[in-house]
């Protein structure tokens, strides 16, 4: 069954990944930017249909059908860990169930080069339509891998050689720019409000909060890992 891709930028991202069967282009006058799409699923032997779009969302006149966009198993992580060896840049989501920070997070990831983003198997939001739009092709470019033990799979990150660092407002024993993040590192980000599970949190290397000067305005937990994976993107880069 084949799955559907809109917007602009979600449809060229996963053109450019080499995703994607037939373009569906709204009839009427096109855009430069549609006029682009439509040259680039040419130039990749898509097939190009013009024709009416209801899809109910805001789709900027163009739709892309692909093979559904699906989680990666916990094996296909351990095979990746080993052909890093120990060099990982990884984003963990504990308990982000909302699809558009799922997909918000996503954007993140690929953004500034992860090589991959991990969630568990329950309580975690689908690669459903609404995230793989919001992060704007993303969902085609970092590879997202869905375990069911996540705790487990923590411990096995630890002895690929990453360091764990979780997010916490209340239990954080340290500022996050206060800790070293220029080697292979993990980051772990929980639902808003609730934050990363006890559990979870007792897998972790450290601790750390965001400074702010009104930390009682909590940050959305999508902008809250694009400005955590910013600043390990510049250490690494530092170092």
């Amino acid at each position: 069954m084949s799955q559907r891709i809109f917007g602009i930028h979600a449809v060229k991202a996963a053109l450019e990944a080499g995703s994607g069967s037939m373009l569906v282009v709204r009839g009427g006058r096109l855009s430069r930017r549609q006029l682009e799409v439509i040259e680039l699923a040419e130039s990749l032997d898509v097939t190009v249909v013009r024709k009416d779009i209801a899809t109910g969302t805001v789709d900027q006149g163009i739709m892309l059908e692909t093979l559904p966009v699906r989680f990666r198993s916990e094996g296909k992580l351990l095979e990746l860990l080993d052909q890093l060896d120990g060099n990982g840049y990884f984003l963990v989501l504990d308990g982000v169930t909302d699809p558009r920070n799922f997909g918000a997070c996503l954007r993140n990831a690929a953004s500034f080069g992860l090589h991959g983003v991990i969630v568990p198997k329950d309580h975690s939001a689908p690669l459903s339509p609404a995230a793989i739009k919001v992060a704007s092709g993303a969902a085609s470019i970092t590879p997202v891998f869905q375990v069911t033990n996540l705790a487990r799979c923590i411990d096995g990150l630890k002895k690929a050689g990453l360091w764990i660092i979780g997010t916490s407002l209340s239990d954080a024993t340290r500022s996050f720019a206060d800790v070293d993040l220029s080697g292979p590192v993990a980051l772990v980000m929980g639902a808003e409000g609730k934050g990363i599970r006890p559990k979870t949190a007792r897998c972790c290397d450290y601790l750390v909060e965001i400074p702010m000067p009104f930390p009682d305005l909590s940050l959305n937990v999508a902008v809250a890992t694009g400005i955590c994976l910013y600043e390990i993107y510049r250490q690494r880069s530092a170092s």
